[in-house]
């Protein structure tokens, strides 16, 4: 892993925005990769530390913010395929265990439809510490149309890659303790999360087996 981020950082050092683009292609697909490293490093990087804070902005909108965004998009569609094509596969097999089937997703999905998704995804991606590949196995479990997470997708992720451009910047060669900081702070998310699935899944099990009593 280390060999591979040093290439990463490397190949950024030598061709700028294009290797921004394919790290948060890598670091999208192989899931050790701290996520704040390769956007965090690109600011240490490719950013004079002798610019102002003002004139600092343009290239890491241009070099950083711009491929760093597109790359997160593109990379965002291995999760929600995960959830599109294989969340109904394990709902219906599951159900049993689950006790709720995929008509009771489709309920789920009809209810979260509208603003309140697009702005939840927005700030979800935008937030350093969330796991970016929750939201889009979530967005693919609900069937949320393509367009509509491609946008807020890329909406979100323009706050974050120029919080995190800024902060490698600002930073310098600390910023990878940092970075790692961030990390363990999105593995404890993500351990609230798996909590709080399986609390919904208790919660789930019980209002389907009220419904089932309410009937008979």
């Amino acid at each position: 892993m280390a060999a591979i981020l040093n290439w990463i950082m490397e190949s950024i050092r030598s061709y700028g925005a294009w290797s921004v683009f394919i790290g948060v292609i890598i670091e999208s697909v192989i899931v050790p990769i701290p996520s704040p490293l390769i956007i965090m490093g690109a600011g240490f990087v490719l950013i004079s530390p002798q610019l102002s804070f003002f004139e600092a902005l343009v290239p890491i909108l241009l070099q950083i913010v711009l491929p760093g965004a597109v790359a997160s998009t593109l990379g965002a569609y291995i999760g929600y395929g995960i959830g599109y094509f294989g969340g109904k596969t394990v709902v219906d097999r599951w159900k049993g265990f689950l006790g709720f089937n995929w008509s009771d997703v489709e309920a789920l999905e009809r209810r979260f439809q509208g603003g309140r998704v697009n702005t939840t995804i927005f700030f979800l991606r935008a937030l350093p510490i969330f796991p970016l590949s929750v939201i889009s196995a979530a967005a693919g479990l609900l069937r949320l149309p393509l367009k509509q997470f491609s946008l807020w997708t890329f909406y979100g992720a323009i706050p974050r890659c120029l919080l995190l451009g800024y902060l490698g910047w600002g930073l310098g060669e600390t910023y990878q303790g940092f970075a790692k900081g961030l990390d363990r702070a999105e593995g404890i998310v993500s351990a609230i999360l798996i909590l709080s699935i399986i609390g919904a899944i208790v919660w789930l099990r019980a209002r389907v087996r009220g419904r089932m009593l309410e009937k008979n």
